[in-house]
């Protein structure tokens, strides 16, 4: 077993104590550095709320930063908290915007694997989980000079604008990858879809949960079977604002790339989309609710009337979503908003989309959906346009209202 690394301390200060009443702390129980197996480190460190952050690369010497923001570095153990030898030294600064810094020197290159904050719906507290992962010397140097940095501090000052935006609550979000178990959707050679569209949902949440007004929540954390009625369960469950279902499909004939995105319609809009929701839709839910011993007719008159408001809700997510792709990454599908008869998509009350990330039967589009990357760069904007249709949500719904 190769062993993996990491090492955070914290600085004091015990000036400032009424500035620190009122920040985030790290709660030293449950946080931890640690080699795991695979030469792999995860970094878990336990905060009393969720706060905004960032996290990059740095060179000359190779650093981790993650950078924490209305946080207090206070009363931790340092012999207790690190754990993993992986690392020659850390420092703690606090940067000019008020962001406090921490710095871990690496030993040697490692990348950001993934990075994950988690809630706790009744306490409050919030738990970062960061794991990294041995890169190539080149792919170091490729992923320092990288536009994340720049692309986090874009986010931070967009996090102040949600803050003021959504004073009188929380935006609460269910991201659906797709598949899963003993269904492992779309195969090229070594690649599930459900293995590629789940570590494309984590790094999502992990950019999302840094808008500290969101709350993400996932349908599946690992490699298992979910039905579609389960899934749309877990989102009325969470009491859903917003659903996301992530796919990367693939053709058996001819050639499809690009991003698709999808809402409800009663009947698809093509064959294509008839195909596509043949393949999604295993299940006997009724329309997406459950409405178990309530007569098909009257379920479904039920779901349609609900669904007046919704849908409309919904088509606009996938407008403002295709706008700020294109914006990104540059090229879509020929006809990128279609529309299906998914089950997954049918609870009548919450906005809903369905996003065919790409097609793994085409090899261009199998090497942007492995590219960490290209990634990245869908997911911002998927991020942005997450954050307009719910400001121009809040808008209409006055309207609505009206």
């Amino acid at each position: 077993m190769i062993r993996f690394w990491g090492l955070i301390a914290f600085l004091l200060f015990s000036a400032a104590s009424e500035l620190r009443a009122h920040s985030t702390t790290i709660i030293t129980e449950g946080s931890f550095v640690q080699d795991r197996n695979w030469r792999q480190v995860e970094l878990n460190v336990k905060l009393s709320k969720q706060v905004p952050y960032r996290i990059y690369l740095l060179d000359a010497p190779k650093r981790l930063i993650v950078e924490f923001g209305l946080i207090g570095f206070q009363n931790l153990d340092l012999k207790n908290f690190v754990m993993s030898k992986r690392t020659s030294s850390m420092t703690t600064t606090v940067g000019d915007d008020g962001w406090f810094i921490l710095s871990l020197e690496l030993l040697e290159p490692l990348g950001l694997k993934s990075a994950e904050m988690k809630r706790d719906k009744v306490t409050g507290e919030a738990n970062l989980s960061i794991w990294l992962e041995p890169v190539t010397e080149k792919e170091f140097v490729y992923l320092v000079n990288s536009d994340q940095f720049v692309e986090d501090l874009k986010l931070s000052k967009e996090t102040k604008i949600e803050k003021k935006a959504y004073q009188d609550g929380r935006v609460r979000i269910v991201l659906d990858p797709g598949h899963g178990g003993n269904d492992p959707g779309a195969m090229a050679g070594e690649y599930k879809e459900s293995e590629l569209m789940l570590k494309f949902a984590l790094e999502l949440k992990e950019v999302l949960m840094r808008i500290d007004t969101f709350d993400v929540f996932l349908t599946r954390h690992d490699d298992r079977f979910l039905s579609l009625n389960e899934r749309i369960m877990i989102a009325k469950k969470r009491e859903a604002d917003l659903f996301i279902s992530l796919h990367a499909d693939a053709v058996t004939e001819g050639i499809a790339r690009g991003t698709t995105v999808y809402t409800l319609s009663q009947e698809a809009s093509d064959n294509f989309s008839k195909t596509l929701a043949l393949e999604h839709d295993r299940s006997s839910l009724i329309k997406g609710t459950d409405l178990t011993g309530t007569d098909y007719e009257i379920a479904n008159i039920i779901i349609n009337l609900a669904a007046t408001e919704t849908m409309p809700r919904s088509e606009a997510l996938a407008k403002v979503t295709i706008e700020e792709l294109l914006l990104e990454i540059g090229s879509l599908n020929s006809k990128p908003f279609r529309q299906g008869d998914f089950s997954v998509l049918k609870s009548p009350d919450i906005p809903s989309i369905l996003i065919e990330v790409g097609f793994m039967s085409t090899k261009s589009d199998l090497d942007k959906l492995k590219s960490p990357i290209w990634r990245k760069k869908f997911i911002d904007g998927l991020r942005r346009a997450i954050q307009r249709w719910i400001s121009e949500d809040k808008v209409d719904a006055i309207r609505r209202r009206q």
